[in-house]
């Protein structure tokens, strides 16, 4: 606890993506009020946490010292995380909690017989190639075995408030917060766009057309009187543009930090093994901020590789009040400079010049538009002010003018050292904050 009251401080996780699960969930009982950002050293098998945040897939001998300068240097970005609260009909509830991924079906079919051999014989275990290796000749036994084919007939997906059908080859439903599954497999971004098969997409209308009539989940407002149940509800959407709504998201990036799971179907553990080596796509469901999972069978079931077998429940799936606070690998020639945008907010909040809701708003929104403009690092090159003003527009007016009646230049007289860059303030420039653009007056 002592450390976390130093200013500014960050943590290194050596381990897998279990071990910093585990942090963020310690770090999320202190109830802090801005927890220290996490950065990894993967350590673990499938390190898909490390991968998404530019820290690579294993640890390869590098220097420790190279690497702590790299945590330095890092930028902070947002992770949502979800809880997955499972419900049986005795009215048992346990809630768990993930930060990658939740499936059910034959990928964590492979996860559990993995799980089973390991915790029997241990000594077979001793890398992660070993382990891939096991995790490939368990998932090539469910092949013949086909166990989870009846996934379609035995389950009911609901996304936001509307039935969506699952695919009739369905074998297992795989939902995403981040896109690298197993130890790097894009299954989203990889993933067969909605927009390139026709035919797909009008059969996905056709399989869902009587989900409208079949089912009403409450889209109108509750009445305050029987007078009101003739006039026409302005916020009344149908179940059919919902749908149509859900769908069109398929053709939408992956992302971390925006909400919502990203939910594909696999057809079993042979077609995640061509998916893995680029033979075949993953079928984009629906992307969603709110999924309900009706399952009247025993499946198998994992939530971040960690298998385990779950009988008939509903599965809610909603994200956690408070996102994770993650560290991302600068690229090499950005030598930092994206971190010092976050820099720029502690030391403007250091001297009261936005408050506390403001950083952390403005945080989100710089790490959200690197993301969506498909930035890992920020180069030197970058109008690096131009962005962060422009995540700053969306704070507010007032913001700007407290920052704007300070006269403060950022960047006007930056200059590049050593692949550092510092900014130098200027009491007599002010920066135009009403503008799209910035602009030094």
């Amino acid at each position: 606890m002592t450390f976390s009251r130093i200013p500014k401080s960050r943590i290194l996780v050596c381990g897998g993506d279990g071990t910093v699960s585990w942090i963020l969930s310690s770090l999320e009982t202190l109830h802090l009020s801005r927890s220290p950002p996490i950065a990894i050293l993967p350590l673990g098998t499938g390190n898909d946490l490390a991968r998404v945040h530019g820290w690579g897939g294993g640890y390869v001998g590098e220097s420790l010292l190279e690497i702590l300068k790299d945590v330095r240097d890092s930028y902070t970005t947002m992770l949502d995380r979800w809880d997955l609260t499972i419900e049986t009909d005795s009215g048992t509830k346990k809630v768990k909690t993930f930060n990658n991924y939740f499936g059910i079906g034959a990928d964590a079919q492979a996860a559990l017989d993995f799980h089973r051999l390991r915790e029997n014989k241990p000594e077979l275990f001793f890398s992660r190639m070993t382990n891939k290796v096991w995790y490939a000749v368990l998932g090539a036994e469910d092949i013949f075995k086909n166990s989870c084919i009846d996934i379609p007939r035995r389950m009911t997906l609901i996304c936001d408030g509307v039935e969506v059908a699952i695919p009739d080859d369905c074998q297992g439903l795989v939902f995403l917060n981040i896109d690298s599954y197993a130890g790097g497999i894009n299954l989203w971004s990889g993933g067969q766009y909605p927009e390139q098969i026709e035919e797909e997409e009008e059969s996905w209308r056709a399989r869902n057309s009587s989900v409208e009539s079949l089912h009403n989940f409450g889209r109108r407002k509750r009445l305050e009187s029987m007078d009101d149940a003739d006039a026409p509800d302005p916020h009344f959407i149908p179940d059919s543009q919902l749908l149509e709504s859900i769908l069109q998201r398929r053709a939408a990036d992956s992302s971390c930090q925006d909400g919502m799971l990203d939910i594909v179907s696999i057809k079993g553990c042979l077609h995640l093994g061509q998916i893995n080596v680029g033979l075949s796509q993953a079928e984009k469901i629906a992307q969603a901020e709110k999924i309900e999972i009706w399952v009247d069978r025993k499946f198998p079931c994992q939530l971040d590789g960690e298998p385990w077998g779950q009988g008939k429940c509903k599965f809610t799936v909603s994200k956690k009040k408070d996102q994770g606070i993650m560290l991302h690998k600068a690229d090499s020639k950005a030598g930092g400079v994206a971190s010092e945008m976050i820099n720029v907010l502690d030391w403007a909040e250091e001297r009261g010049i936005i408050k506390k809701s403001q950083h952390d708003a403005m945080t989100k929104e710089f790490s959200r538009r690197i993301e969506a403009r498909g930035i890992k690092s920020v180069s030197s090159k970058d109008n690096l002010v131009q962005l962060g003003v422009k995540s700053m527009g969306k704070i507010g007016a007032g913001m700007r003018k407290n920052i704007s009646s300070l006269g403060l230049g950022l960047g006007s007289t930056a200059r590049e050292e050593e692949h550092f860059l510092t900014y130098e303030f200027s009491a007599d420039e002010k920066v135009n904050f009403e503008k799209e653009d910035c602009t030094v007056m």
